[in-house]
């Protein structure tokens, strides 16, 4: 039996690496909160928040065109595929980033661009 669950958040450090890369963390619509427990004074102390990126955060921070060419999603078969294409599809801006879990190249995607400053994080 297959797990046909589309993933919808990234990891903790995913989202982590995309606040180092410049990303402000109030952009993230999900958080993750965790409590510890220890032998201290206090015994139970609540772990900050970590702020968690959706695929909906994703989509919205990627921009949709970097010059002339504008943002392609496709798949195919259990593959997801996303880069910067020119209207005549003749010509790629990057290579293709792919992965089984569309958030996970459109991740890879949003590292490029933050890399190569073509993201307003403004």
């Amino acid at each position: 039996m297959t797990n046909n669950m589309l993933k919808t958040q990234l990891t903790a450090e995913e989202s982590a690496k995309l606040i180092e890369l410049g990303v402000s963390p109030e952009r993230a619509s999900e958080s993750n909160s965790s409590v510890a427990y220890g032998n201290g004074a206090r015994g139970i102390m609540k772990v900050p928040e970590t702020p968690i990126f959706t695929l909906a955060d994703i989509l919205d921070i990627l921009p949709k065109e970097i010059e002339d060419y504008h943002l392609s999603i496709e798949s195919f078969k259990e593959t997801h595929y996303t880069t910067y294409i020119r209207d005549n599809y003749d010509d790629y801006l990057i290579p293709h980033k792919d992965a089984p879990e569309l958030i996970d190249a459109l991740y890879s995607l949003l590292v490029w661009c933050l890399e190569k400053w073509h993201v307003k994080l403004n």
